[in-house]
């Protein structure tokens, strides 16, 4: 590939993301299942990441929402979950505050379960905690939209993500969300001549 080719490839690869196609699969299914619901999900973590243009390759689709969000998508999804819905904390990698480290534990009503192929964890009120301090509020906001394969799916704001990461000094997913927002994407920049 000549360095032309390769140039617009990048420059493309901020206004267009591949996500294989197990996940557009399962996102697909997902939406379709869950939409008639009316309720608040969103997909987080990498897959989020990945579908706002971070260079990251997710390893499942973490859905968050509420503790009845969580519960209404196991009675849907209740014959694909592999364990029954609970209140549930585990440790996360740890968090590095001050050159110090301190646990990061994460607590919700969570289950998973398996759709074509991509393991799915739902999570109700997601908390976070770091060390011994106290239990934060539950993860909540406004979420964005994208569109996958013309269904309209909220994922987490990059700032929350970011925000989220540096806090708890996840530099290393802080520094590829903030390469991916620093990156200016313009119509000259793609080869697009406008009129």
């Amino acid at each position: 590939m000549n360095n032309t080719n390769k140039d617009y490839l990048d420059q493309l690869s901020q206004c267009i993301t591949i996500i294989p196609t197990n996940y557009v699969e399962a996102l697909t299914m997902l939406h379709e299942k869950l939409d008639s619901l009316k309720l608040k999900w969103v997909v987080n973590g990498a897959l989020a990441e990945r579908l706002r243009l971070v260079k990251v390759d997710p390893d499942c689709i973490e859905i968050v929402t509420s503790k009845e969000g969580a519960e209404k998508i196991y009675s849907i999804l209740q014959g694909l979950a592999n364990q029954e819905i609970s209140l549930q904390t585990k440790q996360l990698r740890n968090a590095v505050i001050g050159k110090v480290d301190y646990p990061v534990f994460a607590r919700s009503y969570y289950f998973e379960l398996v759709l074509n192929g991509i393991t799915v964890k739902v999570e109700g009120d997601l908390q976070f905690k770091v060390g011994e301090w106290d239990w934060g509020e539950v993860f909540d906001f406004f979420p964005e939209f994208v569109y996958v394969t013309g269904k309209r799916i909220a994922v987490t704001p990059i700032p929350i993500l970011y925000d989220f990461y540096s806090s708890i000094g996840w530099t290393d997913r802080s520094e590829r969300i903030a390469a991916t927002i620093k990156k200016p994407v313009n119509a000259k920049s793609l080869g697009v001549k406008l009129k």
